[in-house]
């Protein structure tokens, strides 16, 4: 997705678009090292929603901290008691940090107004709505940069609702904000500071994702998210039928709770995976209807290298313009019948990998948080960064001999995939 400004005389709100405002171009940052790019920091809020879901957002954090040469702060609890009830309820902090009585948060190792220099841009990963809302209790965290970049992975318009002291701090405190979904559009938040709101696609790092032979995909098909009967039906009918694996019981996978460790796991079984079924997200707005995005399990399953299938966002701008590519297979929820081409994919292995290997050289190409970095660099007026060019160019390079070279045998984990392919 390649989105464009657009002036007052345009609507004010435009689905999946970067909407400007007439403020003129938004500031760019002097360089203090002209050679690699903007000095830049990255404010982590892994400490304080330590969700094992988070995992991947995690990662995406350390390859920019890595490739921009980055400093990283950590937000997190002001003191003990805030671990204790009834300060440990996330509703309650939210509270305490509204009226402003006492902080719950802290940076660590930074005092605020304490004058020490700020990089030229702060960037903040933020999972969803909820996520943000905790730099409401954080004194001085803009502070740390020039320039504030946040991106926030989900975005509801309920959730955005119930945080009108978030929405606030966005108005004042911000200068770029990137959604990963394209609904609900975010451009009535335009002020004299944020000028530049934008649909940028959830941040992931694809070398998180091990390369697998042939062999080492016993899984043939793996469903990680909510069952829906009429694809489950279908899917376990085959399995039973031809003798193959379907695994939509994630077993040890739901119990874990170290974000590391979740993550580690789920990669597994997914790069031990032939295909990986990816349904449609479904947002609901006030006056607008229901809407069909593209989740952030699609581009797990790019990355995984497997082949993509179920009930697809072919409206969505973010799927035309960065799963096509992947190929995926069609099957709706209310389906009777396996299509064809899943029967093909599901029955031969060769086509599955087929599919596969182009799902992994579009995310390859595409999809890395590099990329991600990229977009919203460009979108904010910030200068290149050579780090991040080099690890497009490394990236490239994999992608133009994914066809050609063998996958090493790089399994080094131990999660749940490598402890049922031992038996």
């Amino acid at each position: 997705m390649h989105p464009q400004p657009f002036g007052e005389s345009l609507p004010r709100v435009v689905p999946g678009e970067v909407v400007e405002s007439s403020a003129g171009p938004p500031r760019r940052p002097a360089s203090t090292e002209p050679e690699r790019g903007p000095r830049v920091a990255v404010l982590s809020l892994r400490d304080v929603r330590p969700i094992a879901d988070f995992g991947g957002l995690h990662e995406a954090e350390d390859v920019l901290v890595e490739a921009l040469s980055a400093s990283l702060y950590r937000v997190v609890l002001a003191s003990p008691r805030f671990s204790r009830r009834p300060f440990d309820s996330a509703p309650v902090r939210r509270a305490l940090s509204s009226t402003r009585l006492m902080h719950p948060y802290r940076i660590e190792h930074h005092q605020p107004g304490s004058g020490a220099m700020a990089r030229d841009v702060l960037v903040v990963l933020a999972r969803d709505v909820a996520d943000a809302a905790t730099l409401i209790g954080v004194p001085g965290w803009h502070e740390l940069g020039e320039t504030v970049l946040l991106h926030i992975g989900v975005v509801t318009e309920s959730e955005l609702r119930r945080n009108p002291e978030l929405v606030g701090q966005l108005r004042r405190r911000v200068d770029a904000l990137f959604s990963g979904t394209e609904m609900p559009p975010l451009g009535h938040l335009r002020s004299t500071r944020l000028r530049t709101v934008g649909v940028v696609p959830p941040l992931l790092d694809v070398l998180a994702f091990a390369t697998r032979t042939d062999d080492e995909r016993t899984i043939d098909v793996f469903s990680p998210g909510p069952e829906r009967p009429g694809q489950h039906q279908l899917l376990q009918h085959w399995a039973d039928t031809h003798g193959g694996r379907y695994q939509h019981d994630i077993g040890r996978l739901g119990a874990i709770t170290s974000p590391a460790q979740h993550r580690r796991i789920f990669t597994t079984m997914a790069t031990r995976s032939r295909l990986l079924l990816t349904n449609y997200s479904r947002s609901e707005r006030r006056h607008g209807g229901q809407h069909r995005g593209v989740s952030g399990r699609f581009y797990d399953a790019m990355a995984a290298g497997c082949a993509l299938v179920g009930d697809l966002p072919a409206s969505s701008r973010q799927f035309s313009e960065y799963v096509t590519a992947a190929k995926p297979l069609s099957l709706p929820s209310d389906a009777l019948r396996l299509p064809s081409e899943l029967a093909d994919a599901l029955g031969d292995p060769a086509e599955s990998r087929r599919l596969g290997l182009a799902a992994r050289e579009a995310a390859l190409r595409r999809n890395d948080v590099a990329h991600r970095w990229q977009e919203m660099a460009t979108l904010a007026g910030l200068p290149e960064s050579t780090g991040i060019r080099e690890r497009i160019e490394s990236l490239g390079g994999m992608a133009d001999t994914l066809h050609t070279t063998p996958p090493p045998d790089t399994d080094t984990g131990t999660g749940v995939g490598a402890t049922r392919d031992s038996t």
